[in-house]
């Protein structure tokens, strides 16, 4: 005979893998139509995820064939994948993660325990929940890249209801709980050589992934397309920039089907080593960290310009004790974890479409020119020399820079078929943008264009007083918002360069280890402030990235990819048009790298 009580225990316990009703929290709650997969809950855990795909862009172990599955380092290059590893916090894949089959055979043991099912029976696409698997983890520490040798680990279980409520028994279970999902689905997958690996299933939707990759190509870049109009002109500068965006968006639908002939790639850098080897991967991650730190310039040199042009007459000082002030501001932001920075990553997009429309309501506010929609500037149609003319192609191609995160966008799909679909929409959105920056930048300050667009509306009076302020904070946010993320790859790699990463030993090697994370966090800040103070001009900056990295990361990768691993299915009349964009975009990096560092 048993007791209500035990029977209300069973029911507890025995509902743990089995599939249940969702969360009910505030950010589950709904709001207008979004309920569902594209919850606010749901919107912010997808979020959060392309953040954590951000800050581990470089991946720094060239022999590994794929980034996120374990390989035994007896095999070498040609090693069996096992399974995936992942971040234990955001649920997300991570080379520094636990061995996914560990952990779930632990969680499965335990509710085989307590259901009396059999281990070996349970199906595989069991919902798992996110606090069990925490818990789990809790459970032991010393499991990384291990291999289950029998038993079953102790697991503390705790009374829960037939829903799973959010745990906030501590920080790290608060935030998480905040920040991502509450629950996943596992999923089996089989490479190219035949090799059946479980992996975490993806959870964004169509929209969501949409939202992240706006995220990922509106960015400061914007900012300087009226001076790339400029130098270009009307009728080279225009098209040119339409030309910019429609073949980035058809390099990123190859490079999305470059991804469809091995399920197990799932970033830039495992097609690299797919298509070219492990020489491939290492050159992506000095191009990317060669990006990330023309980022991390660009938004210094970026809130020094806009607080010499807000501040810099009232308190006598230059622009370069406004890139020392910003370092004293935005060090302390490197030491602050992933999830609290992906929420600040949400403010920099936020301040980044602010401001766009905050210029087109300035444009309207000023009825005479400069810096006026109503009465607008005097514009060139052509260019006004050929330096000027290939200044401006690395200007115009900078704002579509986002291929080196949208593989792992993809993965993390619900439905992966559907992200070819999703970069339609996503470019036709960031295409409008872009031009619409452009185009009112220069008709409101035609010839007077110089650096950011910013730049020049705070330079210009007769705008309403309120103006000034509020541009000048939006821009200051940015940096706030994107330096940490952008300068998070960096240190990562030189952690485990170092083996800082290291987390055992005597008292000692610990401090040895926390000093040396100290002064890299500080370094690599302090790089950033100093090469902005070489390169103080913002559109130089953003120039040489664009001519130099987003020409190669965005269009001439990605179609070597796809004629080197979708070769057997490309027709000859493709392979030639893929050849020949491939040609013209290395002599396009070529002469507007050269025309940035000459002229």
């Amino acid at each position: 005979m048993q007791f209500p009580e035990e029977d209300t225990a069973i029911d507890e316990t025995t509902s743990l893998v089995r599939s249940r009703r969702p969360t009910h929290s505030i950010l589950d709650a709904p709001l207008g139509s979004f309920k569902g997969p594209n919850s606010l809950h749901n919107f912010a855990s997808s979020f959060t995820r392309a953040q954590s795909f951000a800050a581990s862009k470089i991946d720094n172990d060239i022999r590994k064939k794929r980034s996120f599955f374990y390989n035994d380092d007896n095999d070498q290059h040609d090693s069996v994948v096992e399974d995936e590893l992942f971040d234990p916090e955001l649920m997300v894949p991570s080379a520094r993660g636990e061995r996914l089959s560990v952990v779930l055979h632990d969680v499965i043991h335990k509710n085989s325990i307590l259901s009396g099912t059999d281990l070996n029976m349970s199906p595989n696409n069991d919902v798992f929940y996110q606090d069990d698997i925490i818990n789990a983890l809790n459970s032991s520490k010393s499991r990384k890249n291990s291999t289950y040798t029998g038993g079953a680990m102790p697991i503390h279980i705790s009374k829960r209801k037939s829903f799973p409520s959010p745990s906030f028994s501590s920080i790290r279970s608060s935030i998480s709980m905040a920040t991502t999902a509450s629950r996943f689905n596992l999923t089996k997958i089989e490479d190219k050589e035949g090799n059946i690996v479980t992996v975490l299933e993806g959870q964004s939707t169509a929209p969501q992934t949409i939202f992240n990759s706006i995220n990922v190509l509106i960015g400061v870049g914007l900012l300087a397309l009226p001076v790339g109009i400029l130098k270009a002109g009307w009728v080279i500068g225009v098209p040119l920039l339409a030309c910019c965006g429609l073949t980035t968006y058809w390099s990123a639908t190859l490079l999305s089907k470059a991804m469809d002939t091995d399920k197990t790639i799932m970033t830039y850098a495992d097609l690299g080593y797919a298509a070219y080897g492990s020489m491939a991967k290492l050159f992506i991650s000095l191009v990317f960290s060669m990006d990330l730190l023309g980022a991390g310039v660009s938004l210094i040199v970026l809130f020094s310009d806009s607080l010499y042009a807000l501040l810099g007459d009232e308190v006598v000082w230059t622009k370069t004790k406004f890139k020392l002030i910003s370092f004293f501001v935005l060090t302390p932001f490197t030491f602050l974890p992933l999830p609290i920075l992906s929420i600040f990553s949400l403010f920099g997009i936020i301040s980044t479409i602010s401001i766009t429309l905050l210029v087109l309501v300035c444009g309207f506010l000023k009825p005479d020119s400069p810096g006026s929609l109503i009465s607008i500037m005097p514009t060139n149609m052509w260019p006004q020399s050929i330096p000027d003319l290939l200044l401006a192609i690395g200007i115009l191609m900078a704002p579509f820079g986002g291929h080196a995160i949208f593989p792992n966008l993809k993965s993390d799909m619900r439905h992966p078929h559907k992200f070819t679909g999703t970069l339609s929409t996503t470019y036709s959105i960031t295409l409008v943008t872009d031009l619409s920056m452009g185009i009112l930048g220069f008709l409101m300050f035609g010839a007077y264009c110089n650096n950011e667009i910013t730049n020049n509306l705070l330079l210009t009076s007769g705008y309403p007083v309120w103006c000034y302020p509020l541009l000048s904070g939006l821009i200051c946010l940015i940096p706030l918002a994107k330096t940490p993320l952008n300068a998070k790859p960096i240190i990562s790699t030189l952690d485990i360069l170092f083996s800082f990463d290291k987390l055992s030993g005597n008292s000692f090697r610990r401090f040895i280890n926390s000093f040396g994370k100290l002064v890299i966090r500080i370094g690599v800040n302090a790089v950033f402030v100093g090469l902005a103070i070489l390169f103080p001009e913002f559109d130089r900056v953003i120039g040489i990235l664009g001519s130099s990295i987003c020409f190669l990361v965005c269009i001439i990768l990605p179609c070597l990819f796809y004629l080197k691993l979708c070769n057997n299915s490309v027709q000859a009349f493709e392979k030639a048009i893929v050849s020949i964009v491939i040609f013209i975009s290395i002599i396009l990096a070529f002469v507007g790298t050269w025309a940035v560092l000459n002229f």
